[in-house]
This record gives structure tokens, C-alpha cells and sequence, in this order.
């Protein structure tokens, strides 16, 4: 009876370890139809500069985001991520079309990103790049 019980445990055990091996920054999704295909990108927020000179330019700078993945009913998540310190992300979803809802760590109102609609194809993923206002003119 032991033995049988060390059995069950040592596959619930390793079956834990797989599944937790399978997550990256991105959780949901999870069909085997995903693993080659899905979104990825940056989060990027405008430079904030309130006059943009040629000579001194205002770049956009890496923003980390927390990504949430919907399709068709926006209440009902998908898959959710956050972009990393450089502001990249990849998300494992399988073919079809999604809506982007970015938001920013803070919780403040800005910066703001707009939801976005991306079409995953099968066998590649989709690159995009999610556009933060940081609200400074």
C-alpha cells in the first residue's frame, strides 16, 4: 500500500514539475496548438519630452507592462504576461484573433496604451509593439 501511495505521489509530483517547466512570463492558453504560435513584442512608452528637437531627440524608452490577452468577451482573459525590464514579451497562443489590453505597473492613469487586435497564425508568432502615451506634451 505504501509503495503504491509513493507511486501516486512521485507522479504528482513530477507531473507539477513539467507543467511548471512549460510556464514562462505568460500563463493560459496551455493547447499544444500554441506552442508555435503567439504573440510577442515590446511595451514602449513615449520618450515624455515636452518639446522634440532634431538635435536632441526624445526617444521611446522599454516600459514593463502587464498584458492581458482576451477574445470575444473582453471580461473573459485569455492569457495574461508582463514584459520584462526591457519591455519583451511572448505569449504562446494558438491561431486566431485576440485584443491586447496593456496597462502600465503603476496603476496610475498614465502612462495609457489603447487595446490592440492581433491575429496569431498558425506556426509563427505575431510581433507587435505596444505604444504607451506617457501623457507629457
Amino acid at each position: 500500500m505504501k509503495s503504491h501511495l509513493r507511486t501516486a505521489l512521485a507522479v504528482l509530483a513530477l507531473a507539477a514539475a513539467v507543467s511548471a517547466a512549460g510556464c514562462g512570463d505568460s500563463h493560459g492558453a496551455g493547447s499544444p496548438d500554441a506552442s508555435d504560435s503567439g504573440i510577442r513584442g515590446r511595451t514602449m512608452v513615449d520618450g515624455g519630452c515636452p518639446v522634440i528637437r532634431e538635435h536632441s531627440p526624445c526617444p521611446d524608452r522599454p516600459l514593463r507592462a502587464r498584458l492581458t490577452i482576451t477574445r470575444g468577451d473582453p471580461a473573459r482573459t485569455i492569457a495574461e504576461a508582463t514584459s520584462d525590464a526591457e519591455g519583451h514579451f511572448r505569449i504562446s497562443l494558438p491561431p486566431g484573433t485576440y485584443t491586447v489590453r496593456p496597462a502600465n505597473l503603476t496603476g496610475a492613469v498614465a502612462p495609457i496604451a489603447p487595446p490592440a487586435s492581433v491575429t496569431v497564425t498558425g506556426g509563427r508568432f505575431t510581433t507587435i509593439v505596444v505604444s504607451f502615451d506617457s501623457g507629457i506634451r
